[in-house]
């Protein structure tokens, strides 16, 4: 009986009580070195078990194969896992330290409570950062939506950690708050309303393949032009080709219409399609000495000689009088010239041959004859592109007047004033002098 009671004697007051204090003294002094004595335990309890546990797991990180224990480590969740120990060595030291004081104890027992339950939440709330990172780290689970689903869970995880702090402080029991928040789903459904379409949008982007990270997209609803960096719980980022970043609401790849370039790149090859417009005040029959001259041109000399044999022989059989060229059939400038440009694009060594490959007239326009090159580059690389693209139409630009074509351009300033000088360079008639 005689130890029990020493134990109920606090140390330090036994201490200080042969210095004949006052009772208030003693009271401060003895909760003073208690608050004191009980911050250093758990500060020296911190800072071993960080010591012994980081060291020990860092070991252990090291040797291991597996890449997911590296994420917990750089996300620093050993690091707070070892601050629960002196958290749980304060909560136990409290009624043996503070017995002298019991009024104070339930109080400091819900900071220290509060407390491992914020630290239990950022522990939480760092694993999943972990998991995150591991998973964009594995291949097998880039086209999941293993992020958004993490994501939903650092929200539950916030929003336990409230539930739990109310719990604590205000003396109510989870499932009534459970059931009281029951009530409020209609005003936290609109409150989270844009989390929730993002997740729904997320899981459509996912199951239906709409979108990967690394996919280029083209959203002119939102002018986005670019890559796709991160899929998030409620947008997407994409970093533009001039090296801005835009975030596009995740709802709107499922609502609206965007292109999604991946196609391109899985093929590894890129349409050209423009086209060059032609005067249709060039376009003529071709008479025998152009047809010679056409003969000539490697690219089409086969072309020509067999066409024109088998033009005569219609023309023959069909008894034509060709001594008018607009009877039976011809050729023309401008076919000549779409077979010639049709077999320059089969000879080309970046023109992919085993796609779909057209030179075709278009409807005719106010500027003329559109004579459209469609193909695909063996190439998707942007700068490659562009510069096969601009080779194949420098080349038929300066090929279309040899075949007496003529391009259309619009007259531009300098154009009128040659037109406006020559005017006045014309010499006059006689019934013009006498005005």
């Amino acid at each position: 009986m005689e130890e029990l009671d020493f134990l109920k004697v606090n140390w330090a007051e036994a201490f200080f009580s042969q210095y004949d204090l006052p009772g208030w003294a003693m009271t401060s002094i003895t909760l003073g070195i208690d608050i004191l004595v009980l911050i250093l335990v758990s500060l020296i309890a911190d800072f071993l078990s960080r010591r012994i546990l980081l060291t020990f797991v860092k070991r252990i990180v090291q040797r291991t194969k597996a890449t997911w224990d590296d994420h917990f480590y750089e996300q620093k969740v050993f690091k707070n896992l070892a601050h629960l120990v002196p958290a749980l060595i304060v909560k136990i030291g409290l009624p043996v330290i503070f017995n002298d004081y019991e009024k104070i104890i339930p109080y400091l027992n819900k900071a220290v409570s509060a407390y491992i339950i914020i630290l239990f939440a950022i522990i939480l709330n760092k694993v999943f950062k972990s998991l995150i990172r591991f998973a964009n780290s594995m291949e097998k689970w880039k086209n999941h939506p293993v992020r958004t689903i993490l994501q939903v869970f650092q929200i539950l995880n916030f929003f336990l950690m409230v539930v739990l702090l109310i719990s604590l402080f205000f003396g109510a029991s989870v499932g009534s708050i459970l059931g009281a928040l029951a009530g409020t789903t209609a005003i936290l459904i609109l409150i989270f309303q844009d989390s929730i379409n993002g997740l729904l949008a997320n899981f459509q982007i996912s199951m239906y393949d709409l979108l990967k990270e690394g996919d280029w997209i083209t959203f002119d609803k939102f002018g986005v032009d670019g890559d796709v960096i991160s899929i998030d719980l409620t947008t997407v980022k994409v970093r533009n080709f001039d090296n801005t970043i835009s975030s596009v609401p995740a709802k709107a790849f499922v609502n609206d219409s965007f292109v999604n370039w991946r196609g391109m790149k899985e093929m590894n090859v890129r349409r050209i399609k423009r086209n060059i417009l032609i005067d249709i005040d060039s376009i003529r029959y071709l008479e025998a000495d152009k047809l010679e001259s056409f003969s000539k041109v490697q690219l089409i000399s086969d072309y020509v000689v067999k066409r024109q044999k088998e033009i005569d022989e219609f023309n023959k059989n069909k008894k034509k009088d060709t001594s008018l060229t607009i009877n039976g059939r011809q050729q023309t400038n401008i076919g000549v010239f779409r077979q010639y440009v049709l077999n320059y694009l089969e000879n080309h060594p970046m023109v992919a041959n085993n796609q779909t490959m057209m030179a075709r007239q278009l409807q005719p326009t106010p500027n003329g004859v559109p004579l459209e090159v469609y193909c695909f580059s063996k190439t998707t690389v942007w700068t490659e592109y562009e510069k096969l693209q601009s080779d194949i139409f420098d080349h038929l630009y300066a090929a279309a007047p040899y075949f007496g074509l003529r391009l259309f351009q619009a007259p531009s300033g300098r154009d009128i004033r040659f037109l406006h000088a020559g005017e006045r360079s014309l010499p006059t008639n006689g019934s013009e002098k006498g005005e």
